[in-house]
């Protein structure tokens, strides 16, 4: 445990209204068989925190006038089969409502690679697009998909150009093994260290719209000033005023209470203590949000997984950390 949470690493950083000084907090070490002090350099599997990258890359697109949110992306890719399919929107994939399922199981039969990914891509839905809301990382593989189709570019070159774009400098897909934090030890993998934990986007063998990100702090914390400061990054601006707003004005409402924008959740109280405000959190044991009304942000990278992920629920953890930006 470390301040509290499993694992062996946390590394936060909060800035709370009033104050106007960042409080950041290193603790403990990259691995329990490495016990170097953990410093603000070290990268964290960011783990679904890359579904926000992801939306920032498709947001920029939008803004530039090459893709639409509300058009079909049937013409450029076969996502989902079943009635409705054909329906299915960016936006819908960006809001958890595409009737896509949850995850994608073929990984435990040992299918790999572009095969893994096409069946990924084809399974059936579950109610037709815009009629519900499931958290999706089927969805965001295929929004994923379609952005590198509709770019000509590879997905990790759309993160690179967000990173470049909100100064998040050592933002990667591929990290060097010491400068990662470890995440679990797997029974079909061993210790995993600088290779994404999440088993479906390992199986995929590339990079995927769900899950693959490495960042430190301080990249987490570029992403949250960006929202904050509604769409400027450090020295250009990342996106509209319009596509920000869709970061942070949720059109869909979950089954669990909280509102679904685009990336991002809104008053999420299962792990925001019931602030107003807006971020997403990751199962390795990632987390960031940005209060509305104050423009307070907190991040929190802590590898609850490691060495297991049993016993490591760190909701309360991380709503103990988030309750100051109310104050």
């Amino acid at each position: 445990m470390v301040n509290g949470a499993p694992g062996s690493a946390w590394a936060s950083l909060r800035t709370t209204p009033g104050r106007g000084v960042d409080e950041l907090l290193l603790l403990g070490a990259p691995a329990h068989d490495d016990r170097t002090p953990l410093n603000e350099r070290h990268l964290f599997d960011l783990a679904s925190l890359t579904k926000v990258f992801t939306a920032v890359a498709a947001l920029r697109l939008v803004d530039q006038g090459r893709v639409d949110l509300d058009a079909p992306v049937a013409p450029v890719l076969d996502a989902g089969s079943g009635e409705g399919a054909g329906r299915i929107t960016l936006r819908h994939l960006l809001t958890h409502s595409s009737g896509l399922p949850a995850e994608g199981r073929e990984w435990r039969d040992g299918i790999r690679g572009d095969e893994l990914r096409a069946r990924v891509l084809q399974r059936p839905l579950g109610y037709e697009p815009g009629g519900g809301h499931l958290y999706s990382d089927v969805g965001f593989i295929a929004a994923g998909e379609y952005l590198e189709r509709v770019a000509g570019r590879p997905l990790a070159e759309l993160w690179a150009e967000v990173a470049t774009a909100i100064g998040a400098g050592s933002l990667t897909s591929s990290p060097d093994p010491r400068e990662a934090v470890a995440t679990e030890d797997q029974p079909h993998r061993g210790p995993v260290r600088g290779d994404v934990h999440d088993e479906l986007a390992h199986a995929l063998e590339r990079p995927a719209g769900h899950a693959g990100l490495f960042g430190s702090v301080h990249d987490v914390a570029a992403l949250a000033r960006m929202i904050r400061e509604d769409g400027q990054g450090p020295r250009e601006r990342v996106l509209s005023a319009d596509s920000t707003r869709a970061l942070r004005v949720p059109t869909v409402r979950a089954d669990a209470g909280y509102g679904q924008a685009i990336g991002l959740r809104v008053r999420d109280e299962s792990w925001m203590s019931g602030i107003d405000a807006v971020g997403h959190t990751g199962f390795t044991g990632t987390c960031f949000a940005v209060h509305t009304g104050s423009g307070g942000f907190g991040v929190l990278l802590v590898n609850r997984v490691h060495p297991s992920r049993e016993d490591a629920d760190i909701a309360a953890v991380r709503r103990a950390f988030l309750a100051p930006l109310a104050s």
